[in-house]
């Protein structure tokens, strides 16, 4: 008797869980196609065809409205400034020089015009007070438009300060207020290299019109 019970138990469980997970109901497997679905077909319908030629016509105009908005874009200039005794006249800022000739190469090798300048004494010091009253007389400014590079000067040669001519143009950036001193080589020379030519930055005057395409020192 008892056996006969748990037989009708057992399949009255069993009868029971089959009708719980038939009556879960299962999403249908979706069949590969390669046609779209009606609502995607529909949708991509409203949409305008995009051709190769069209990409390819949107992608020269774009082309050619880059220098317009490239042109529309003001020119600032960046320095850095600091002594003639320490610019020119110490022995360690020999490779000022060395950096200068590199930096001509660069350009050169770019097809890209000059921009760099020595200015002697620069007239625009005098809107800068703070920065003028810590450095001293006569003064010599490195400038350039390109910001990133003046910023590896200022840490190349480390002793001199950073300024950033903003809303100045050419005329007033490139202003000489002053001459930078005679400096005379040591009369002892012990670097292992030969000493650069006097006057070698004299190519960087800013009354020197003729584009810096090459550097001999």
């Amino acid at each position: 008797m008892a056996q006969t019970m748990r037989i009708q138990r057992t399949t009255g469980t069993a009868t029971g869980r089959k009708a719980a997970v038939a009556n879960v109901s299962r999403a249908v497997a979706r069949p590969f196609t390669a046609q779209r679905p009606v609502t995607v077909a529909a949708r991509a319908s409203n949409v305008s065809k995009i051709s190769r030629k069209n990409i390819v016509v949107q992608a020269a105009a774009a082309t050619q409205s880059a220098p317009s908005a490239q042109t529309t874009q003001t020119k600032e200039w960046s320095a850095i400034v600091c002594s003639c005794d320490f610019f020119f006249g110490d022995t360690h800022n020999d490779n000022i020089a060395e950096q200068l000739r590199e930096r001509v190469r660069f350009y050169k090798e770019t097809n890209r015009d000059c921009d760099i300048f020595i200015v002697p004494e620069p007239t625009w010091l005098s809107k800068f007070p703070e920065v003028a009253k810590k450095v001293n007389r006569p003064s010599v400014a490195l400038v350039s438009t390109d910001k990133q590079w003046i910023t590896f000067m200022k840490l190349r040669i480390d002793r001199c300060l950073k300024v950033e001519l903003k809303g100045m143009s050419d005329a007033e950036v490139l202003a000489v207020g002053g001459t930078v001193p005679e400096y005379k080589p040591p009369a002892n020379w012990t670097a292992p290299y030969v000493r650069y030519t006097p006057n070698w930055w004299k190519v960087f005057l800013p009354q020197n019109t003729a584009k810096v395409t090459s550097v001999d020192y």
